[in-house]
């Protein structure tokens, strides 16, 4: 077996440039790690006071849907191109693709998708691309032309109220997301309307602190 290596001159193993090489790559290494070892992680309290509580289905927020209830084992997947959306609370709550079903139209990227029961109860998510639902999922459809990082915001809210308030298998969402599902959203002072400009920037500034923050991981 041969491998090849770096020579000098006279056609020799070159063990000076390695030894070279593999320090400044050990430098830059400890570098890095001393820059993500430096990240403030200490959370920020925000003052919440003057938010107020909102139904899910207030005129600035959502039509509910009640999904689709489809059986993941009675689908098929020899062409996929839908995301199945299932009550999880990794990867957009998405647990497979299928097959496009004839005369069933996906619900529409950019919609939001809520477990109402299960282990993982009030799991929230922006949906990416077009999907369909499992048992248990209800979309939720903005009554408002909202921005993602609105979206994200707000998905935010309703999984930390759902996780606060109710619990699996005893008292689930099902009950409550048509009458007494509520959560606390910024409003705009002296006032009932949703901030939505305050939402906005805060979601941009942790958007910017994430990125900075990935950038250094992936620079190692």
């Amino acid at each position: 077996m041969e491998i090849p290596l770096p020579v000098n001159i006279n056609q020799e193993i070159d063990y000076d440039f390695m030894e070279e090489y593999m320090e400044k790559i050990k430098l830059n290494v400890n570098d890095r790690f001393s820059q993500i070892k430096s990240i403030n992680t200490t959370s920020k309290l925000v003052d919440t006071t003057s938010w107020k509580k909102f139904h899910i289905y207030d005129d600035q927020l959502f039509e509910i849907d009640m999904g689709n209830s489809f059986d993941k084992i009675k689908m098929t997947d020899k062409d996929p191109t839908i995301n199945f959306v299932g009550r999880s609370h990794i990867n957009n709550g998405v647990t497979a693709q299928v097959d496009k079903i004839n005369g069933i139209q996906p619900y529409k990227a950019g919609e939001l998708t809520l477990a109402l029961g299960g282990e993982y109860l009030g799991s929230c998510f922006v949906q990416q691309k077009d999907f369909y639902t499992s048992q248990n999922v209800v979309v939720l459809r903005p009554k408002l032309n909202i921005t993602f990082n609105q979206k994200q915001f707000i998905a935010t809210m309703i999984f930390k109220e759902g996780r606060r308030k109710y619990k699996a298998f005893i008292d689930e969402l099902n009950r409550h997301i048509k009458t007494d599902f509520s959560f606390y959203l910024p409003v705009v002072k002296n006032t009932n309307k949703i901030d939505w400009e305050y939402i906005d920037n805060v979601m941009s500034q942790y958007s910017s602190n994430v990125e900075q923050k990935l950038s250094l991981f992936t620079n190692v």
